[in-house]
């Protein structure tokens, strides 16, 4: 990990890592929306052995209020959440959790066997999903043409840079890139959350593709799917957010396959978290996967006693990999923590009231945007990605105009340099 001397760029990028962070405070630039150890508190209690969340009388009158809306399956995504029940960062912030351990996947590209390749490929799957706050929380829905960027420093691999933008809002779909130049590796897909409400469930079905491309392996492509996630005992019982369903990484051009399940605790008995997976070859089982995604993983040779498996991921000694966010200062109006920092802002100090006044006002000036373009007949185009072949979209580039004036350039050159970095030619 990074050293204290490293948590300041030249006050152009916000950090986020498991450093110590005692003279953080001292070094952050006055406009920071959030302190390293607040992004950390938010970030990682989803390590927690305990999910259940504990509701205060207030919260539970809003929420039986809230309920009372709500016919069984109502599509919640025209619904109002109320506040207490919203994370505070965006959709598509938390989408880039995924490279929370992108060291995993950069080193997985780095075996010459397709089989290992493959092996650690699922482990870095397996290890973004534990990211969360404690409890039922949901991100904030991102607007029309909304923005998040960031910088994962990869030590000796330089930077992996991500890009996400909210392409459309009915259905709400967005889509993300993120590239390491120097391994010549790229990730892209988008996600379509549909959200709808079962009873004593609110359920998340996720829609959507991930693409991995390993470039250094003649541009091996590896695609996977989104598990769902389940709010639980919205009614009766315990309030808990656990993911659920089969998802499937896959490459076709090595036969390799890895079938995975998040499991849904039973009714009676079982526990949360629970999540397994098959790796095969051609369809031979070579490897079985089982533990908890927030905790624990264990790997097994098909034929191996339980007695041989190895660990395979811990959450709780996992190297976190540094998060850089550009300042307020050069971020865009339309930029995640820019656009919804007086939401977070309440958000983090309690208050419901000025919370809902605050996401009122991004909502409002979103319908005006939409009613002034229908005015004009203007259609909506994104700014950074375009529409492909089977609801893909793809990234246009880092050579266009609009990612050029988000002065993303100079920001990495700034990294690169602080952390002496040769940029990838």
């Amino acid at each position: 990990m990074s050293s204290n001397s490293a948590l300041n760029v030249s006050n152009s990028v916000d950090e986020i890592s498991d450093t110590d962070s005692s003279s953080v405070a001292d070094e952050q630039p006055p406009t920071r929306e959030l302190t390293k150890e607040e992004e950390q508190s938010e970030m990682f209690k989803g390590q927690s052995e305990d999910d259940i969340e504990i509701l205060n009388e207030n919260t539970k009158s809003m929420l039986m209020q809230f309920m009372g809306q709500l016919k069984i399956g109502m599509d919640l995504t025209k619904i109002p959440i109320p506040c207490d029940f919203l994370e505070p960062r965006s959709l598509l912030e938390k989408l880039t959790d995924f490279n929370t351990h992108a060291h995993l996947l950069t080193t997985a590209m780095d075996h010459d066997d397709p089989i290992q390749r493959m092996v650690n490929l699922v482990r870095w799957y397996l290890s973004g999903w534990h990211v969360k706050p404690k409890g039922v929380k949901k991100p904030y829905n991102p607007v029309l043409g909304e923005v998040f960027r960031c910088n994962y420093e990869l030590k000796s691999d330089g930077l992996m840079t991500c890009i996400g933008e909210q392409v459309s809002h009915h259905p709400p779909k967005s889509a993300i890139y993120a590239e390491c130049k120097h391994k010549k590796l790229v990730l892209e897909g988008w996600y379509y959350p549909r959200s709808k409400f079962l009873g004593n469930s609110a359920a998340s079905i996720s829609e959507g593709i991930l693409k991995i491309t390993f470039g250094s392996r003649d541009n091996e492509v590896y695609t996977a799917t989104w598990p769902s996630v389940y709010a639980r005992g919205v009614i009766f019982g315990k309030l808990i957010m656990e993911m659920s369903g089969k998802t499937k990484i896959e490459c076709k051009k090595t036969n390799m396959l890895a079938e995975i399940e998040f499991k849904a605790k039973p009714f009676f008995g079982g526990e949360y978290n629970v999540v397994s997976a098959k790796i095969k070859h051609k369809k031979k089982t070579l490897y079985q996967i089982r533990g908890k995604w927030n905790d624990k993983l264990y790997i097994k040779g098909k034929d191996s006693d339980k007695e041989t498996e190895s660990l395979f991921f811990e959450v709780k000694t996992a190297e976190v990999v540094p998060k850089h966010v550009p300042p307020l200062e050069v971020q865009r109006d339309n930029e995640s923590r820019k656009l919804w920092l007086n939401l977070t802002k309440a958000i983090k100090q309690n208050d419901v009231q000025l919370a809902a006044i605050e996401k009122d006002k991004v909502e409002t000036t979103q319908r005006n945007q939409k009613k002034e373009r229908e005015k004009s007949g203007e259609i909506y185009k994104p700014k950074l990605f375009k529409p492909g072949p089977e609801d893909f979209w793809t990234f246009i580039g880092f050579d266009s105009d609009e990612w050029k004036e988000l002065q993303q350039k100079n920001l990495e050159e700034e990294l690169l340099k602080k952390y002496s970095v040769k940029p990838q030619q």
